[in-house]
């Protein structure tokens, strides 16, 4: 079964005992998985297994981490987002197609909706109740349920600490201990200990259109408080070799400051008439939600934040002076990419992908050098469905299952919650009564759980 709403690729233990597998294939895990109705189900084990996609010559064949469940279900297996993502897979739930590239074109993948039906009707127990595994997002953000344990990396140096896990087993934790003290020359403490990017590996070209006539900012002044603000900036930043001071600039913007949480300034500079004269560099940054379902099936996650990761990266000579910003002790550009650069993150992404190509998919996630955070169901299209009246024409369907479609990440199952209204669709308009108590079960599962939201990396650590 292909289910765009799994987070997880889910292969039935019958089936696995069928497939009479090497047991050495088959890998330990710890970590549940949170069903429909908030049960946790342990899997027995995660086996990596080939599988070919199309029907030849348009096939794709790729290697797929399956969670093996013990769970009562007419499916041998669910190809969840995971598998889907790399196959960069396109479903479409009405025509009952699954589309993606190939060296040889677009291939194909047809569903069988009697059959679906037939499976799904014998996955029914006894008593009517399904008793198939749903694996789906939760749908409340849960917070850690553990605490964080602060620990010393060098003997003399307080300030130069790690947070771990304080609730893993003793011997895990000892073991970690030992690790990040072993390899703390990794880990930078201040801008010296940052040698930066080698610019033959990458560096940062603004690409300005020659056309447009270079932009020079009228100078703001400041009040005092943020005046001083801005020199101590300036101070750090040269202290830190991140900038120098220019001579007669052609671009030139203003600083802008913000007052952070904690009370104090943060400086940016103001280059929006720079990024106006920018072409949008196209390179794909990674969809966060898809980098939360690959976290499934590990065991244990870390994370690691880049130390001012942008300024390891140098600007292009040529370019420099082009993001020079005028402050009351003069004018200054930088040596180094600086944030609100129209396409610094594109340039941070590239090189991240450069870096860690052999890792990532198999053991690292980068998205720029922020963490992973949530993501929950926008309310206005949650309230767009509550406050819709059944349907009275095909056209009004048709708005319903766009308005569903929008949301189907956040919804268990949604194919066969959605069958009575797609089968509205493929004749004239009838709005029945499976249909309208399809579509009151919709709206009371969105009204009960209005803020659905995805399961977070946080979850995942904590389970």
């Amino acid at each position: 079964m292909v289910d765009n709403g799994s987070s997880a690729d889910i292969l039935y233990l019958p089936a696995y005992q069928q497939m009479r597998l090497d047991k050495d294939k088959l890998r330990p895990m710890d970590a549940p998985l949170v069903g429909f109705t908030g049960d946790k189900v342990c899997p027995v084990g995660i086996v990596t297994l080939p599988i070919t996609v199309g029907t030849h010559p348009k096939t794709v064949s790729k290697t797929v981490d399956f969670l093996v469940v013990n769970c009562p279900s007419a499916y041998n297996a669910i190809i969840g987002r995971p598998t889907l993502n790399r196959l960069r897979a396109v479903t479409s739930t009405y025509h009952l197609l699954l589309k993606f590239p190939t060296e040889h074109g677009i291939g194909e993948v047809r569903g069988d909706q009697v059959a679906a039906r037939e499976c799904y009707l014998a996955s029914l127990g006894p008593g009517g109740q399904n008793q198939t595994m749903t694996i789906e997002e939760q749908k409340i953000l849960v917070k850690p349920s553990g605490e964080l344990d602060t620990i010393g990396l060098e003997d003399g140096r307080p300030e130069r600490t790690a947070k771990i896990g304080a609730d893993l087993p003793p011997k895990m934790k000892e073991s970690l201990v030992q690790f990040l003290k072993e390899n703390k020359d990794v880990f930078a403490w201040s801008h010296e200990d940052m040698p930066g990017i080698d610019p033959s590996i990458i560096s940062h070209k603004l690409n300005v259109n020659p056309s447009l006539r270079p932009i020079k900012q009228k100078r703001r002044v400041f009040a005092p408080e943020r005046n001083n603000a801005i020199m101590e900036e300036v101070d750090k930043l040269l202290a830190a070799n991140f900038i120098r001071e220019v001579f007669y600039p052609d671009w030139l913007a203003n600083v802008v400051m913000v007052k952070k949480s904690t009370g104090k300034w943060r400086m940016c500079v103001d280059f929006t008439d720079l990024n106006k004269a920018c072409p949008k560099d196209s390179f794909p940054l990674p969809r966060i939600d898809q980098l939360v379902d690959s976290t499934a099936g590990h065991k244990l996650l870390t994370f690691m934040d880049a130390f001012s990761g942008y300024n390891q990266i140098v600007m292009d000579e040529s370019d420099q002076e082009k993001t020079s910003f005028i402050t009351s002790r003069g004018l200054f550009c930088y040596k180094v990419m600086p944030f609100g650069l129209k396409n610094a993150g594109a340039t941070y992404q590239r090189l991240m992908n450069r870096m860690f190509h052999d890792q990532i998919g198999r053991n690292v996630e980068v998205y720029v050098d922020d963490m992973l955070r949530g993501i929950e169901a926008n309310p206005d299209k949650i309230k767009a469905i509550l406050e819709m009246q059944p349907p009275k024409s095909t056209k009004e369907v048709q708005r319903l299952t766009g308005r569903i479609a929008a949301l189907n990440r956040f919804m268990s199952r949604s194919t066969d919650k959605c069958l009575p209204f797609f089968k509205t669709l493929k004749k004239a308009f009838e709005w029945t009564d499976e249909c309208q108590q399809a579509f009151e079960e919709l709206k009371n599962q969105f009204r009960t759980n209005p803020r659905r939201r995805k399961t977070t990396v946080a979850r995942l650590l904590h389970e």
